[in-house]
């Protein structure tokens, strides 16, 4: 089910002005030039501009043995593609996207039917029993969430940092856009700084979560809409029900 939290019609105003569907892409590479190839496939103009960069962490691999490898995004899967790790052991990939990563390693992950740490969660109590060993595979100032849930029920968790995300300070004319996809809640806050002078912001955003939905609401957007989940699919279901609300209002 899609949810759409709005303050008031401002929002709707942008809605009825959406003419040259201009949409800021926020994402990392390589899922920006996706989602903005899906995007145009579908009539809109996408403007990819990522307020972060991946760059590598040159952590050790884990030495305790694990009994499940849990991979929180794509970039977790490609910076560890090189890397040695137990590949006989159960894994995990938050998205579809992120299982793809896994094909040239001949890795056939699960994949929960809620791409998110909640579904993850739930993967992991429906399938597996407490006491084993889990491998968090992530980004550095992730979400612990995962973390705390599954050792608060007896797993034994690791973290194992593979990646980290670094602010570009992208500058982006705001003034066209009829729309702004993010894909966290860190990328929230560096899409607010565009805005530092206003008091809210008008602009539609497209997030993936409700979690998201609420920082943003606390951050002055006033039109937020929750897709179902961060896959490109979502993402441009969410902006077609945007375009539907003409009217509406």
């Amino acid at each position: 089910m899609k949810h759409s939290f709005k303050s008031n019609c401002d929002g709707c105003g942008r809605a009825l002005a959406f003419v040259t569907k201009r949409i800021w892409i926020t994402r990392t590479e390589p899922g920006a030039s996706r989602l903005a190839s899906k995007l145009h496939q579908s009539g809109y103009q996408p403007i990819t501009a990522p307020v972060f960069a991946i760059e590598p962490v040159q952590s050790p691999t884990p030495r305790l043995e694990t009994d499940l490898w849990v991979f929180v995004s794509t970039h977790a899967v490609s910076h560890t593609a090189n890397r040695q790790w137990d590949r006989t052991k159960p894994v995990i990939a938050v998205g579809p996207a992120t299982a793809l990563q896994f094909e040239s390693m001949q890795v056939h992950p699960l994949v929960p039917s809620q791409h998110s740490s909640e579904g993850i969660y739930d993967l992991i109590r429906s399938r597996f029993k407490t006491g084993l060993s889990v491998t968090i595979v992530s980004g550095r100032d992730g979400r612990k969430d995962l973390r705390t849930w599954l050792s608060g029920d007896g797993y034994v968790c690791h973290e194992w940092i593979v990646y980290e995300r670094k602010p570009t300070r992208v500058q982006v004319s705001t003034s066209q856009l009829d729309a702004i996809v993010a894909a966290s809640g860190a990328a929230i806050s560096e899409i607010r700084q565009q805005f530092a002078t206003l008091s809210s912001v008008s602009i539609p955003l497209v997030v993936p979560s409700p979690r998201d939905a609420e920082l943003a609401k606390s951050m002055q957007f006033t039109t937020v809409l929750i897709a179902e989940g961060a896959f490109d699919d979502a993402i441009v279901s969410s902006l077609e029900d945007l375009i539907s609300t003409k009217g509406q209002c």
